[in-house]
């Protein structure tokens, strides 16, 4: 509360990564999605005991504040900063306030910090010719050579007691440092959290203080650099370059509208009502390009669906947002060098400044949307489109931020290396017999698949709540599957809910620091799990394997829409899950969950008794071996050997059963 304790004026317009370094944590994602969050008693108080009310914009990413204790009249009339910056050349010693973002690994604390606030401030005083140093949270006052281990402090949000105690202990040391380099002048880079009272103890001491950013909201702080010194912020030699200054826009050269078509896709064929195609010219080259507009169900609903394809291969897709009906506007998501989302406008590429980017998450409010940036472009306008692909086709270069901040990509796996089984010589009358079994078990499928949608959706657990959890927190899915062992399924799909009322919580972040507290939960009567030892490390591991490999949202597992092999291989990384767990991980996702995975002619049945009881006693294979079923159900059912699993496990479960089966009530 001290930032809006000590503001001027009756208004001020933050981002939520501007707001998130201010309190010095990060929001939530309902922070993100929905506007009621913002007048919550329990969550407004830092601002509204100050007298502010918060204005969400969600699509843009942005929060109006208003004062409401004092009107515009009354409000004392901010100084502009600039006038309380000393002379260019005046000898001072420059202050230079910590950032939230840091990189990952030690370094000189002039390198640790990433922002695009920090970089101007270093740029300014780098280029300022003057001495300087840099305010740490947690270490007080440093050299900009001095190595640093990542931290997570924030001085705004530190007790009153501590901030007091810093601000004295820094004062000292800058009083110090002056007296060694012979000033009696500084000049503060940092927000008011970091000087007030460190310049009224040098001001005190006799020491000349500038800060100039009085009277300037924090919005405005990154403008004044601009403007003070446009000519010595340009990027650094060492930054590549930025997209916006090499991409041009594409021009058409040709275009006209087209009927229907199909295009086929590894697994499927995919309708498109109309769309545009012609030629474009970009870069002294030509390209034909081609714009389809159809439907698709994605993110539990039926949605226009487009794809953009360059020289014929297919390379953006959009998917219609929330407010389609109304403005015609569909997403795509916007992805960096790396192949990575971009999560953050700090690390947009600079090309898309120019077109309209959104969170996802904040314009389709739907089970599974994607934690990261996108691009809002009409259905009909065909050049954003093609622009889009071209940038996407070319991987645009990252900025300086996402080149430092950006975590190593999920591990590159060849899943043409994962499954090698072998496919064995079958007499062609006895797969002409197995295929049409496998037939009559896709059309069970199918057949228990409308009567789930008929009579409201699939029920995991029976429990609403558990299953609504599924859809709407991806780690909740991935503790389910993991829990899938060795107890009911029903009781394993409802583990994650019970879990989260037990800690209150299913944060990665927190399960890895407190994994005593996973096994107490846990282990809690009734119990979770059967395994109350050992499903706990699974957890913790699987939280930590997030963490590490996948930005911390378990949603990245899937979020670059892999194909199922793949997928399988990721999943089969965490501890507990099996291929068994897998194969059917990526049936529920594809299938029940919406998510969208691409070839699932690679997905496979999993080795579970119920399957393969089925698999023999049909004679759909001959011997009980997990690469022979999975070679049999490939040849059986080619189009998507994994659809198989479901109808398969359930005729197991219900009619044949490892004694007593029931043959003559079996579907089959």
């Amino acid at each position: 509360g001290l930032f809006f304790a000590d503001l001027d004026g009756t208004e001020i317009e933050l981002t939520f990564d501007e707001i998130e370094e201010l309190i010095g944590s990060g929001l939530p994602t309902s922070a993100r999605r929905h506007a009621a969050w913002w007048s919550n008693a329990q969550h407004h108080a830092v601002w509204s005991e100050h007298g502010w009310r918060a204005s969400p914009k969600l699509g843009s990413g942005l929060v109006r504040f208003r004062r409401v204790e004092r009107n515009a009249s009354t409000a004392r009339a901010p100084s502009r900063g600039s006038s309380r910056r000393p002379p260019d050349g005046a000898p001072r010693l420059l202050l230079l306030g910590c950032v939230k973002g840091k990189r990952s690994a030690a370094s000189p604390a002039k390198d640790l910090y990433v922002s695009a606030l920090w970089e101007k401030r270093r740029q300014y005083a780098e280029s300022s010719g003057q001495p300087w140093r840099i305010l740490s949270a947690e270490h007080g006052l440093v050299c900009p050579d001095q190595v640093l281990e990542p931290y997570d402090r924030h001085l705004a949000s530190q007790s009153f007691e501590y901030r007091q105690k810093w601000s004295h202990q820094v004062a000292r040391s800058v009083l110090a440092e002056l007296e060694q380099l012979g000033l009696d002048t500084v000049e503060f880079h940092a927000s008011r959290a970091y000087t007030e009272e460190v310049r009224r103890t040098l001001q005190h001491a006799g020491i000349v203080v500038h800060w100039p950013f009085e009277g300037l909201r924090q919005g405005e702080h990154q403008s004044w650099y601009l403007e003070a010194h446009p000519g010595s912020l340009s990027e650094p030699t060492s930054m590549v370059e930025e997209p916006s200054k090499t991409f041009a826009w594409p021009s058409i050269v040709s275009m006209s509208r087209i009927g229907g078509f199909d295009y086929r896709w590894p697994d499927a064929i995919e309708h498109f009502e109309y769309g545009w195609e012609g030629e474009l010219e970009h870069g002294g080259a030509r390209y034909s390009f081609k714009h389809g507009v159809g439907s698709r169900f994605v993110y539990g609903a039926d949605r226009v669906h487009t794809v953009t394809f360059i020289n014929g291969a297919p390379v953006v897709e959009g998917v219609a947002a929330d407010d389609y009906d109304r403005r015609q506007c569909l997403l795509s998501l916007i992805k960096g060098a790396t192949g990575a989302m971009v999560r953050s406008h700090a690390d947009l590429p600079g090309a898309y400044r120019s077109m309209q980017v959104v969170d996802h998450r904040s314009e389709i409010d739907a089970p599974y949307s994607r934690y990261g940036l996108a691009v809002k472009i009409r259905v009909d306008d065909v050049a954003a489109w093609a622009a889009h692909a071209l940038l996407r086709r070319g991987g645009s270069l990252p900025t300086r931020a996402a080149a430092i901040q950006a975590p190593a990509p999920p591990p590159e796996i060849d899943p043409e290396d994962a499954f090698p089984v072998a496919i064995p010589d079958v007499d062609p009358l006895d797969m002409a017999r197995k295929r049409t079994i496998a037939g009559a078990l896709i059309r069970f499928g199918e057949t228990t698949a409308a009567g789930v949608q008929t009579r409201g959706g699939v029920s995991f657990s029976g429990i609403e709540e558990a299953d609504r959890l599924l859809y709407e927190e991806p780690f909740a899915f991935l503790v389910a599957v993991i829990c899938d062992y060795q107890i009911p399924a029903e009781r394993a799909w409802a583990a994650p809910y019970l879990l989260k009322q037990r800690l209150g919580h299913l944060d990665p972040g927190r399960i890895v620091q407190e994994p005593d507290e996973v096994a107490r939960a846990v282990a809690m009567r009734p119990a979770l799990h059967r395994y109350t030892q050992r499903v706990p490390e699974f957890i913790v591991e699987a939280a930590r394997i997030v963490l590490d490999t996948y930005y911390g949202d378990a949603d990245s597992i899937w979020a670059d829409e892999p194909t199922a092999r793949l997928l399988q291989l990721r999943l089969r990384q965490f501890p507990g899950i099996s291929q068994k767990k897998a194969a059917m991980a990526v049936e529920i996702l594809e299938r029940d969950l919406g998510v969208t995975i691409h070839e699932m002619t690679g997905s496979d049945i999993a080795y579970d008794v119920h399957i393969r009881r089925v698999f023999l006693r049909t004679g759909l294979a001959e011997l009980d071996d997990i690469d022979h079923m999975i070679a049999m159900a490939r040849q059986a059912y080619p189009e998507r050997p994994g659809a198989l699993d479901g109808p398969a496990w359930e005729i197991g479960r219900t009619w044949c059963r490892p004694r007593n089966p029931d043959c003559s009530a079996c579907p089959l």
